[in-house]
């Protein structure tokens, strides 16, 4: 009876009967594929744009899809799929590729089922041996995690909710889904989220405090400023990126024509200095006034 192959590891199975005074070669070479697949590592160049196949083998601890752990190595200049045998089967891949592409890890002949490994990250991945050979980061599918302590090296995504009781230290972006929120407090106290077309910071418990010494609200790009707050000077509002209004220690001063739509009323308003200031309800030209050129006029039309 001729020896068969396991469809897992490729393990050769022997007849009865067979391989007389072989045995112990087969079986050591057997114990090699099993080493191989427990420990066994491979750095495997994939430069360029094109697709790579993990060559396989029956009983073959040589074979490239026989290592436990498997590196990437090399400058892509394209997004590429590595293919693993189309089985119930793990991995660890090391993606220490160069050039900014996408690596995907899918069975043969199922691309469309596979998933991206972050560059400069580690990956355990799994093929599931189901008939549309599914490929799926281990970690990244976990249903929770509970730790004391835990360091995450390259993308991490979370599907679900997200509670941290003590720290956390972050050294690289942190992305939330549109509509999804930043929750800060006890309860929903304070909501930080994008819906897809607008931003919001909502305060729902107290007040809302922005503090800080030297405060600048500015356009997107930067390059127009708004409004500007500093510590024992004042505030400035600004149209088109020119300097309008200022509170100062005496008062506030307006650059430009102020208008008024509505009474100035009050019973210790102070001192008004005007310059070209003219006031009417009528078309006609007034007769007389004060002041250089003109400068102030006085006009009651009834």
């Amino acid at each position: 009876m001729a020896s068969t192959y396991s469809s897992r590891l490729k393990l050769e199975l022997q007849g009865t009967g067979e391989n007389a005074g072989t045995w112990g070669d087969k079986t050591n070479n057997n114990l090699d594929v099993l080493d191989a697949f427990a420990a066994g590592y491979l750095s495997k160049s994939v430069a360029g744009s094109s697709d790579v196949t993990l060559t396989t083998a029956n009983a073959s601890a040589t074979a490239e899809s026989s290592n436990k752990v498997i590196e990437l190595t090399g400058t892509l200049t394209g997004n590429i799929t590595v293919f693993i045998p189309a089985k119930e089967n793990n991995y660890v891949f090391f993606n220490n590729t160069a050039g900014s592409h996408t690596v995907t890890i899918a069975a043969t002949g199922h691309t469309a089922n596979g998933v991206a490994i972050t560059q400069g990250g580690h990956s355990h991945v799994y093929c599931d041996g189901a008939s549309d050979f599914n490929v799926v980061n281990v970690f990244g599918s976990m249903g929770s995690i509970s730790a004391s302590i835990a360091t995450f090296t390259g993308d991490v995504t979370f599907s679900g909710n997200t509670t941290t009781s003590g720290n956390a230290a972050i050294s690289g972006n942190v992305s939330i889904a549109d509509s999804k929120f930043l929750n800060i407090g006890a309860g929903p106290d304070l909501q930080i989220y994008h819906n897809a077309t607008d931003s919001f910071i909502e305060n729902n418990t107290g007040e809302l405090f922005v503090q800080g010494d030297n405060i600048t609200v500015r356009s997107d790009t930067g390059t127009e400023t708004f409004l500007t707050m500093d510590v024992n000077d004042g505030v400035d509002i600004f149209h088109n990126n020119v300097k309008k209004f200022e509170t100062t220690s005496a008062g506030a001063t307006v650059t430009g024509a102020l208008t008024v739509s509505s009474t100035i009323a009050g019973t210790n308003i102070g001192n008004i200095t005007a310059r070209n200031l003219f006031t009417t309800t009528s078309t006609a030209t007034p007769d007389n006034s004060a002041g250089a050129d003109g400068d102030f006029y006085l006009i009651h039309d009834a």
